[in-house]
């Protein structure tokens, strides 16, 4: 059974391993190694499946029209249709833009997340080019793919 969570303190551990066993997957780095402030997400839940945390998704909101999606991520084996994780956590995501009067989504992502790429296109976000994104973005150093969903 999947549940979708708000992060507390005690999943940090299991969101550590997560995402070395996600970083693994890739040849390119997924993150900036030269991090040195942390961003304090609005919201931030997990996908818990059968007791297991298998999914991240946060939320940035920087004004009264607009967020930025952040830390989307689930593990391998959960990944696709099969399970709807990734969709239960967008779904969170819209609802609490929902409820928060966001009219946009934005989001930053590499190029190697191809089927990433694909989700979010099959959900409604449009690829956009860097000099389309809001003048006060946070912009992840790594990211080279951009997208937004007009949720209204």
């Amino acid at each position: 059974m999947l549940g979708i969570h708000h992060y507390n303190n005690t999943y940090q551990s299991e969101i550590d391993i997560m995402m070395n066993a996600i970083t693994n997957e890739f040849e390119l780095p997924i993150s900036n190694k030269d991090k040195t402030t942390t961003i304090k997400l609005d919201a931030y839940w997990v996908a818990i499946y059968n007791k297991e945390l298998v999914g991240t998704i946060g939320i940035l909101k920087i004004d009264n029209t607009y967020s930025v999606l952040k830390n989307m991520f689930v593990k391998k084996d959960y990944r696709g249709r099969d399970y709807g994780i990734a969709q239960a956590l967008l779904k969170t995501v819209y609802d609490w833009c929902n409820n928060e009067g966001i009219n946009f989504l934005y989001l930053g992502t590499m190029s190697q997340f191809k089927a990433a790429h694909k989700f979010y296109e099959k959900s409604g976000f449009m690829s956009v080019n860097s000099d389309e994104l809001p003048s006060n973005f946070i912009r992840n150093p790594v990211d080279t793919v951009f997208y937004v969903n007009h949720l209204i």
